[in-house]
């Protein structure tokens, strides 16, 4: 289903690239004659290209192989422009698109008078009430150890670890909605992910678990073992992993920028 969000950020990056291509058709266009175009002729293995413009032959002037970028530069300016023209045409159709409401649940829902609003139960309600109602829905928490150190994120959340406080600030700065250690069972057995996130574009969800002390022989057996629970479960575009230890600490910059390319993914 296509969300107005993901239409405007394609349409952003399609203006971009229009821009990009104009840029450079403006700089090679004044290399040939004004209105200038490119005729080839099949020639055994090869092609001849002649170059027709105002004045020249009806065929087009030859150009001889030592003057090659000549039909190089007029194959490029014939490309880009039809690039352009598919450009402003792609641009075009996705800004009527963005006309349409969010969904056509949203628009029939809208489309009822109030008073009879309350009697219906949607096929589908909006994004923020999913979100919402996701974020809000109770469940049994973990305790902490009375001598476990205490970290606290931004929001007040607290957390395992100095790396938990960061990951979790980082998703809340990028307004990904999460929760902490939320249960999950798979089989018979139940166990608790570090972040649980939601995957508004699909409503489903995606679990993070950072294995932080990995130099410490039983953390690892432990967490390797709960790798191979998620192993036999889950599709691989539903699980994130990440590990450090006191060599190779959390790479603060590099999970940032993990964190934003997952942000689309995940249609915030």
């Amino acid at each position: 289903m296509f969300r107005k969000k993901d239409i405007k950020n394609e349409i952003e990056i399609l203006e971009r690239q229009l821009r990009d291509v104009s840029s450079e058709l403006a700089k090679i266009q004044p290399l040939v004659p004004e209105g200038a175009g490119l005729r080839v002729i099949r020639r055994g293995e090869g092609y001849q290209y002649f170059m027709r413009y105002h004045g020249s032959k009806p065929s087009g002037d030859y150009i001889q192989k030592k003057n090659k970028k000549t039909a190089q530069v007029l194959a490029q300016i014939e490309y880009d422009r039809k690039v352009i023209k598919n450009l402003e045409l792609w641009i075009t159709g996705l800004k009527h698109l963005c006309l349409f409401p969010d969904t056509p649940f949203d628009h029939a829902f809208d489309q009822i008078v109030s008073g009879k609003k309350e009697l219906i139960q949607p096929h589908r309600v909006s994004d923020d009430v999913f979100i919402h109602e996701w974020k809000n829905k109770d469940y049994p928490r973990m305790d902490f150890d009375e001598e476990a150190p205490e970290y606290y994120t931004r929001q007040g959340l607290r957390v395992r670890s100095k790396s938990e406080v960061i990951i979790a600030d980082i998703l809340d700065d990028m307004s990904i909605p999460f929760l902490y250690e939320k249960p999950l069972q798979i089989g018979s057995a139940t166990i608790h992910p570090d972040f649980t996130m939601l995957n508004i574009r699909e409503r489903s969800e995606v679990y993070w678990e950072h294995f932080g002390m990995m130099d410490d022989m039983d953390y690892r057996n432990k967490a390797f073992a709960k790798i191979r629970k998620y192993e036999s479960t889950f599709r691989r575009n539903s699980l994130i992993w990440t590990f450090e230890t006191e060599r190779y600490p959390l790479n603060l910059k590099a999970i940032r920028n993990m964190v934003a390319d997952m942000k689309t993914d995940l249609g915030y």
